[in-house]
Parts: C-alpha cells; sequence; structure tokens
C-alpha cells in the first residue's frame, strides 16, 4: 500500500486578515476560515493518484486549534481515509520552521515512513511557501516543486512542473516532497453520503505528549522569525487609457509618465 500524507491548512479569508502588533502573528479567533485552496489542488491531486493507484491511503494533516477539524472533514469528504490534527498550545504563534519540525513530528508518529507528502505551494494568509521545502529538509526527502501533473509512480516518480513559462519534467526516487499550485476553478462538492460520513467520522489528535517536540524548536519561543514592522498599505492606484494611432506619441506619454512616478519630471 501507498500512504500519501496531504497537508492542510485551515486560513482566514483573506479580506479579513487582522494582525496582532505585539506578536506579529495573525488574529485568528472571530475569522472566517476557509480551506486553503492550494492545499485543496493537492488534495484533489492525492484523491486522482488513489483512483489511479488504487492501493492507496490519504492521511490529510493539520496543525491548528480545534477548530481546524472543518477543515479535516472537508478532506474526509473529498477522499481522504484518515485525518490528523495536532493540536496543543505548546504550538501557538509557530512560524514557519517550527511549523515545518512540528508537523515532521506528527507525519513520522502517524505514519513513519510515508510514500509521498503532498502539499499545496503556500498558504493565502501568509504566502511564504516556505513550509514544504523546510519539512523536506527536515525528513531527508527529495522536493520537487509546482508539479501540475504526476506522469508516472512505482519505485520512481516522474512529475511536470510549471516554471515560469517553462514546463520541467523531473524524476526523484520515492519517498519525495511534492507542491502543488495550479488545480481546477471548480470547488470539488462532495456527496451527501460522503459529507455525512466525513461530519461523524474519527479524527486522531495529537499533542506534545505524544509527538513530544522539542519546546525549543515549536511555538512562538521556538520561532526564529520576528516580524520587526508592520504597516497598513493603501492603495492609490490610477490608470490612464491612451489611443494613439502613432506608436512614437504613445510611447512618449508613456515614458513621461513614468518619469512623473519616479520624480524625475515635474
Amino acid at each position: 500500500m501507498m500512504n500519501i500524507a496531504v497537508l492542510i491548512k485551515q486560513v482566514p479569508r483573506t479580506d479579513k486578515i487582522k494582525i496582532d502588533r505585539e506578536t506579529g502573528t495573525l488574529i485568528r479567533k472571530g475569522v472566517e476560515s476557509i480551506l486553503n485552496p492550494y492545499c485543496e489542488y493537492a488534495l484533489d491531486m492525492a484523491v486522482a493518484l488513489k483512483k489511479r493507484l488504487k492501493d492507496v491511503k490519504i492521511t490529510a494533516f493539520t496543525m491548528g486549534p480545534d477548530s481546524a477539524e472543518l477543515v479535516l472533514r472537508r478532506a474526509l469528504s473529498l477522499g481522504a481515509d484518515e485525518a490528523v490534527l495536532i493540536s496543543d498550545r505548546a504550538f501557538s504563534g509557530s512560524d514557519c520552521w517550527a511549523t515545518a519540525y512540528t508537523l515532521s513530528k506528527g507525519i513520522r508518529h502517524q505514519l513513519k515512513d510515508p510514500d509521498l507528502i503532498i502539499c499545496g505551494k503556500q498558504a493565502i494568509d501568509g504566502d511564504t511557501a516556505q513550509v514544504p521545502g523546510e519539512i523536506s529538509e527536515i525528513l531527508n526527502m527529495p522536493l520537487l516543486p509546482y508539479v501540475t501533473e504526476i506522469v508516472d509512480i512505482n519505485e520512481i516518480i516522474s512529475v511536470k512542473c510549471e516554471m515560469g513559462d517553462n514546463i520541467l519534467e523531473l524524476s526523484s526516487k520515492l519517498p519525495v516532497v511534492i507542491t502543488v499550485g495550479n488545480g481546477s476553478n471548480i470547488r470539488s462538492i462532495p456527496s451527501v453520503k460522503d459529507a455525512a460520513a466525513a461530519f461523524s467520522a474519527n479524527i486522531v489528535h495529537l499533542d506534545n505528549t505524544i509527538i513530544k517536540c522539542d519546546l525549543t524548536q515549536t511555538g512562538l519561543k521556538g520561532s526564529p522569525t520576528r516580524v520587526v514592522k508592520i504597516e497598513p498599505v493603501t492603495a492609490n492606484g490610477k490608470c490612464e487609457f491612451y489611443n494613439e494611432e502613432n506608436l512614437d506619441k504613445g510611447l512618449n506619454k508613456l515614458f513621461d509618465l513614468i518619469s512623473i512616478v519616479k520624480g524625475d519630471k515635474v
């Protein structure tokens, strides 16, 4: 049997984000949360692989408060076989490194040696895209980023990766970590039967008494990232349309506008 770990995250709606100015962390309490879209793409890829290979077990992992059970139940409704919530007050305030360390401990405890770890390329709340690479380093597994297609998989996985305007074909021995950046724009809708089963399904809870993290490597105290300053950004954009039949005149107007923006011309 192939064991696949899919890492998912509960994120606040991006138009509702607030920052604690003292700690530099997101304020999540009372904010509507959703399943990170890139994580859903990762889950879709795992489910498609399960349909293709048959003998596959998908375990969804998330790290967060008890409310994160909601995204795990969605993962179960969409095709995951098992759901694991890694939660402990000691993990609160973890940055990318501390999160990667804690997730790695949970994966090792629950699956020992997974064949494949699939992640979304980034979370829409932080946009750092660092956790998958850090997990691959901690678990000593190769990383294949921005995968759009799994071409073949056995002892070796062959994938197509989108790198800018180029599509690269890469291969690696298993186990491996991959990140997924693209997926369907149409959200998956579980059947009533699958949604009901997910609602009543058991979710595995792992706290620090079980996974035994080094407390100097997790939580706010174990996070090397320090937020120095947070400033709100106000959009002051301006849009103008020029309709010049003469290309040279149009370009001159564009260069004049650029000079004004740069402060070279009044």
